[in-house]
């Protein structure tokens, strides 16, 4: 009996040609998949560029934010000039740093660097719409035509486009905040504090008027007030010097604390003794520990760092009243400050008699800010004595 034939056709030789038709397409989206991955990282080369300059120069404004704003400072032209020309050189040279798309030593602009202030609700005014002191610096990194060459694309030819241009903008502003403790740094660091103290009504009333507590001006080498912090007002035989470690300190501790910073091992006495963080210390309690009379040695030790920045702890009088002024309470060995804040300050003179320094911004890894606290550097208005000293790591705000 004979078999019956197969109703099918042979199709032999049909998926061959149905794979080259395939294969035009994925080719073509394989193309495309490398140039835009070669695109993307490239963006991500340039977006890290732009956030790294922008942070660099930020940095730079610190120093500047205070000496501008200092009272009776008449040197606001030079000081903003300064500040802007450091802040760009140093986003230059962090650019020159990077890489991109296979560019090295990235070039930034002058014309792509952008100053302004961003207020506390991020709000972003480029100069010279905002005429005072920047607070912010926005960078743009480029590879176009303009800088750093257009990126090149590995198969953008076969779709007529050899080239892309690609640009990444960043801004970074600089904060400030009020001290509120100390944490150990990772480097193991001592922390600039100075062991002496001052009243906090006599601080705010300098940053308001650049009088000192008798009404009287003096003026440091810049051109703008100083003040004399130590000694400080003498009340049975305390001149303002703190101890830092809750002892009865000799001069070779005072002058290591001034020329080496205190120590974290230090520190830990005024954790121990509960007067850090200043949060958990109860208001008007004076229990930080004074050193009595006034050392040469102090002095003389300052001189040695004059110029160099630290904080100055403030405190609370125990009585403000000028018939009756008490700076705290006690005598001699046993006198005690009620210590309620931490600015920062740079020595500007130290001669035979006195300590003076002024207001000037104070940056450390150590500080631990109160909750809250930490805003953009924001201008004190006429008269105020709202300008803060101590600052946080600049942050990115776009």
């Amino acid at each position: 009996m004979a078999r019956p034939r197969s109703s099918r056709r042979t199709r032999s030789g049909a998926i061959a040609p149905l794979t080259a038709l395939l294969l035009i397409p994925l080719c073509g989206f394989l193309v495309l998949t490398i140039d835009l991955s070669h695109l993307v990282w490239a963006q991500t080369e340039l977006q890290s560029a732009a956030d790294s300059a922008a942070l660099a120069g930020a940095d730079q404004l610190m120093n500047g934010w205070v000496q501008y704003y200092l009272p009776g400072q008449t040197l606001q032209s030079s000081i903003l000039s300064t500040g802007e020309a450091n802040a760009k050189t140093y986003a230059k040279n962090w650019v020159a740093k990077n890489s991109a798309g296979g560019v090295s030593n990235l070039t930034l602009l002058d014309s792509d660097i952008e100053f302004g202030y961003t207020d506390s609700s991020r709000n972003y005014t480029a100069c010279p719409t905002y005429t005072g002191y920047p607070n912010t610096i926005k960078v743009t990194v480029r590879r176009d035509s303009t800088a750093n060459t257009p990126v090149t694309l590995f198969f953008g030819s076969l779709l007529g486009h050899s080239t892309s241009n690609l640009s990444a903008t960043a801004a970074a502003t600089i904060y400030t905040g009020s001290v509120n403790s100390f944490q150990q740094n990772s480097a193991g660091r001592s922390v600039g504090i100075l062991p002496m103290t001052y009243d906090i009504n006599h601080w705010n009333n300098f940053l308001a008027t650049g009088q000192g507590p008798d009404g009287s001006t003096d003026t440091a080498a810049n051109g703008a007030p100083q003040l004399q912090v130590y000694p400080s007002i003498k009340y049975d035989g305390n001149f303002g010097e703190l101890s830092l470690d809750q002892g009865n300190d000799g001069a070779s501790t005072i002058s290591g604390w001034i020329s080496n910073g205190v120590s974290w091992s230090d520190l830990q006495n005024e954790f121990n003794a509960n007067l850090l963080p200043l949060s958990a210390n109860p208001p008007n309690t004076w229990d930080w520990k004074g050193n009595p009379g006034l050392k040469t040695s102090t002095i003389h030790t300052a001189d040695t760092v004059v110029g160099q920045q630290f904080l100055l702890p403030l405190f609370q009088a125990y009585d403000s009243s000028q018939s009756n002024y008490q700076a705290g309470t006690g005598n001699g060995s046993h006198y005690y400050y009620d210590i309620v804040a931490f600015v920062g300050i740079t020595i500007t003179q130290a001669d035979d008699h006195a300590i003076h320094v002024q207001p000037s911004a104070y940056i450390d890894p150590s500080v631990v800010f109160t909750s809250g606290s930490i805003t953009p550097a924001t201008p004190p208005a006429s008269g105020s004595s709202s300008l803060g000293t101590v600052f946080t790591s600049p942050k990115l705000t776009k």
